[in-house]
């Protein structure tokens, strides 16, 4: 590990120098190359699997803690310019979602005196989290980097408004498929609609309540939502054929065969049930000590959190992780997106007390 420092500028500089890169997913390259000479240059030792990017070595009888962010941002949107300060605030593409989070955890990273500490500290830097599940480099940098799957608590930097927010909800999208026999709409009991077919169980997710459950402590909310529909026949034909996608939030107390059970449970012999895409909760990991220290360092307020991150691939493979930036939720993909320069000394206090003490 370097014990040299070179000049740095303030955390809010080093965010607009990575909103610098617009780095779109599958656009990384350069935020990759920029951060592998970054810390090499500083003798670090550095691994590059694709466009992603891990610094840092663990430390001999020490924990080892993971500083994590993506690099990647979703497309620009009409309007969006030049990253800048606004007031109190740095704007641009990417700058609650998570880029400021990155820029904290290459902050801290960059301390001697939290190097120095009780952990074994790396910086894991990824690529294509904005995109399909399966696209995420996190997955290749998992499987192919050893020392991050035996790391003792991964701290992802996603926005979460400074709160800290343990575990994530699993997600899983299925196609149901309403069979009917198709007729000329004039003619309709000639056939059998395979839209109105549907609208009993559509009726009963309008209906649906959102289901309340505690793990640890902490309530999460599962939903089942449907989020597209259509049909292939032309205005004047009965349907022979509609699709639902339906999106299932379930909590970090499930397994993705439980709920890809309660989806059959639900929609029965109805339609047709083809999961195409799933994945699995985040456990909270609440009693775990290094979380339960985190918590008593950081001194936030505590959420579940109520989507998907990747806290679920380190809680699949027994890593305990949360979720813990100065992004704002609400920012996230935003037009003009921005986040209070503020939040960033902020979150860097709260790391470095827990890497501190």
């Amino acid at each position: 590990m370097t014990t040299r420092r070179p000049p740095t500028k303030g955390l809010g500089d080093l965010l607009l120098d990575l909103l610098a890169f617009p780095s779109v997913t599958g656009q990384e390259q350069a935020i990759a190359a920029w951060l592998v000479e970054r810390y090499r240059t500083r003798g670090e030792a550095v691994r590059r699997i694709g466009d992603s990017v891990v610094a840092g070595e663990p430390r001999a009888g020490l924990p080892t803690v993971l500083l994590v962010g993506h690099t990647d941002v979703v497309p620009f949107a009409s309007g969006d310019g030049a990253a800048h300060r606004d007031g109190g605030r740095i704007v641009g593409r990417g700058a609650s979602d998570m880029k400021a989070g990155l820029a904290v955890a290459m902050d801290c990273f960059e301390d001697p005196a939290l190097r120095a500490g009780r952990f074994g500290v790396l910086l894991v830097a990824y690529a294509r989290e904005e995109g399909p599940h399966e696209d995420n480099e996190l997955g290749a940098l998992l499987d192919r980097v050893d020392l991050l799957r035996s790391a003792d608590l991964a701290v992802v930097l996603e926005p979460t408004d400074l709160e800290v927010q343990l575990g994530c909800m699993g997600a899983l999208h299925a196609e149901l498929r309403f069979g009917g026999r198709a007729a000329h709409s004039a003619r309709p009991w000639h056939g059998e609609n395979a839209l109105s077919k549907a609208w009993p169980l559509l009726r009963e997710l309008h209906e649906r309540s959102l289901t309340e459950v505690e793990v640890d402590g902490l309530v999460y909310r599962e939903v089942l939502v449907p989020t597209q529909a259509g049909t292939r026949n032309a205005r004047n034909v009965v349907p022979d054929r509609f699709d639902i996608n339906l999106n299932y939030r379930f909590a970090p107390d499930k397994t993705l065969a439980e709920a890809t059970a309660d989806v059959g449970s639900f929609v029965g012999e109805r339609a047709e049930i083809r999961v195409v895409d799933r994945a699995p909760a985040g456990r909270p990991y609440r009693e775990n000590p290094l979380v339960a220290a985190f918590l008593a360092a950081a001194g936030a307020p505590i959420a579940p959190k109520q989507a998907w991150t990747d806290v679920a691939r380190f809680s699949a493979l027994g890593v305990p992780a949360l979720n813990y930036g100065p992004g704002l939720t609400a920012q996230a993909h935003q037009a003009g997106e921005y986040v209070p320069e503020a939040n960033l000394a902020t979150a860097r206090a709260a790391l470095a007390r827990f890497l501190s003490t």
